[in-house]
């Protein structure tokens, strides 16, 4: 397993070079991506068959339960739904998106805003693959 896995997306360096095109970024990228999918995909589908057990047999469950499952089935299928459009999104899209969104973060983030804050054009393109991954931040004092 990659120690890159267990980095948080919390650390602004890391999530910046996350988002880069170095080619171990779009691996870790994937990866994440992936995992987070599957997971969304089989959590999504084991509500919607508890929903659906529910459904099936009224009579053996709580009022509660049914209006559970009649609230939550067709949520849980519209999260599966919403799944499978993420996974369709090209990497290539999805990072431009990301990229923006970052943008946006650091230029107004409550802590330290950086108003005239870009993406790094080293991160981009072929060349990005020259900057390896920042270092772990280190843990503020008193944390």
């Amino acid at each position: 397993m990659s120690d890159l896995h267990h980095r948080s997306t919390l650390d602004d360096a890391f999530y910046g070079w996350l988002l880069s095109d170095h080619p171990d970024a779009k691996a870790e990228r994937e990866w994440r991506r992936g995992t987070h999918l599957q997971r969304e995909r089989g959590t999504a589908a084991d509500i919607a068959a508890w929903a659906d057990r529910v459904s099936a047999a009224p009579g053996r469950h709580t009022q509660m339960a049914r209006d559970l499952a009649a609230t939550i089935g067709p949520m849980a299928k519209a999260s599966a739904v919403r799944a499978e459009i993420e996974a369709a999104e090209p990497d290539d899209a999805y990072v431009a998106r990301q990229r923006a969104e970052f943008e946006t973060h650091m230029r107004v983030h409550w802590d330290h805003p950086v108003p005239d804050y870009w993406y790094p054009e080293h991160l981009t393109g072929p060349g990005a693959a020259s900057y390896p991954c920042p270092p772990p931040a280190e843990p503020e004092a008193g944390a």
